[in-house]
């Protein structure tokens, strides 16, 4: 399981995280999915804890430790709850974006001053120094002060932040309910340009393996943490005189899914490590997200059928896994458009 490994170093981030998860996210996830809180303590705590620099590198004063320990602790924050974990890869993609483009508010992203990624697949043009456009579902967008804008001016792929005059919707999502998830609408907002040309191509191709292998990551804390719930739930459950985890369906279900999950892992983890070798890691980044969501989906539906009509309340855990997951595939475009983009890498 070489790689799966972590070194020393990493090890003790993402211990720190679980430890982190464990005690601050685990308390409080459900109240505030419930009754759609942003999370905005959970996220001053990952801020810090120093985090979101954690991918960044060193001569740009983050720990320089690449996308897979970022991996491995977003499987911790992900086993409670997406929501975390959106408003963690979202912070992250700003901060690459902007290492990269060598601009922009980077130390006050990487402080923890909430931003929220506006990707190329919301089609958000610049012109005049101004942006127009809209984006459909943003993480963070409701309460973030600064957008990380990946738009395009002129055809060109362009780079800019956008602070003020910016129309915020908040919405009622499906899932990540406490990511403060929102329609972002850009009427003429200023803007200041923070690379344009290949500077910004590159940027914004950083930021959207980063996101990619982000939400593979998350995913996959997701599906691990629907079926820690299932199982609990059915060792405890007594069913026809035994427990439901001596249910041979049942335990059909629980390796099934456990299995999927497991193989979304290696996906994630393999894109993670060609990044961080400086690899092209796109087709692997798409794949490996796409694989983790459906793995999140199917083990967070076969949880909520080992816990019957339990399942469906807001009292159990994984009716939230579920609704994360369905909220997960929407983004970044939506898992058709990026099959459509991993075959235009793959068989190009």
């Amino acid at each position: 399981m070489h790689n799966l490994l972590l070194t020393e170093d990493q090890e003790m981030i993402v211990d720190t995280v679980r430890k982190f998860a464990a005690d601050v996210v685990a308390p409080d996830v459900q109240e505030l999915d419930e009754h759609r809180t942003f999370a905005q303590a959970a996220f001053g705590g990952l801020a810090e804890l120093g985090v979101f620099g954690l991918s960044m590198g060193e001569s740009s004063g983050g720990a320089g430790m690449g996308l897979v320990p970022f991996v491995a602790a977003l499987e911790a924050i992900g086993a409670h709850g997406g929501s975390l974990a959106s408003l963690w890869i979202g912070q992250v993609q700003c901060v690459l974006a902007l290492e990269a483009a060598g601009g922009g508010p980077l130390a006050d992203v990487v402080g923890g001053a909430a931003a929220a990624w506006v990707g190329p697949e919301h089609g958000v043009t610049f012109a005049g120094g101004r942006l127009h456009g809209r984006a459909r579902v943003v993480p963070a967008g409701e309460h973030a002060g600064t957008c990380i804008v990946a738009a395009t001016e002129n055809g060109a792929p362009v780079l800019v932040v956008a602070t003020t005059g910016i129309g915020r919707a908040p919405l009622r999502a499906l899932g990540l309910a406490s990511a403060g998830c929102a329609a972002l609408t850009f009427e003429g907002v200023p803007a200041t340009v923070v690379a344009t040309g290949e500077a910004a191509r590159g940027a914004i191709a950083r930021a959207e393996i980063a996101g990619w292998i982000g939400v593979g990551g998350a995913a996959v804390g997701g599906g691990f943490g629907a079926i820690a719930a299932a199982k609990k739930h059915a060792a405890e459950r007594i069913a026809f005189g035994k427990p439901l985890l001596a249910q041979e369906a049942v335990r059909r279900k629980l390796v099934e899914t456990k299995r999927q999950v497991d193989g979304a892992r290696q996906l994630v983890w393999h894109a993670a490590r060609l990044s961080d070798r400086g690899d092209d890691a796109g087709a692997a980044a798409i794949a490996a997200r796409l694989a983790a969501v459906e793995a999140m989906l199917h083990a967070a539906d076969e949880a909520i059928q080992i816990h019957g009509g339990f399942g469906y309340t807001v009292e159990y855990h994984v009716e939230r896994h579920y609704r994360d997951a369905a909220t997960f595939e929407v983004l970044g475009g939506g898992g058709e458009r990026l099959r459509t983009r991993l075959a235009t890498l793959q068989l190009a």
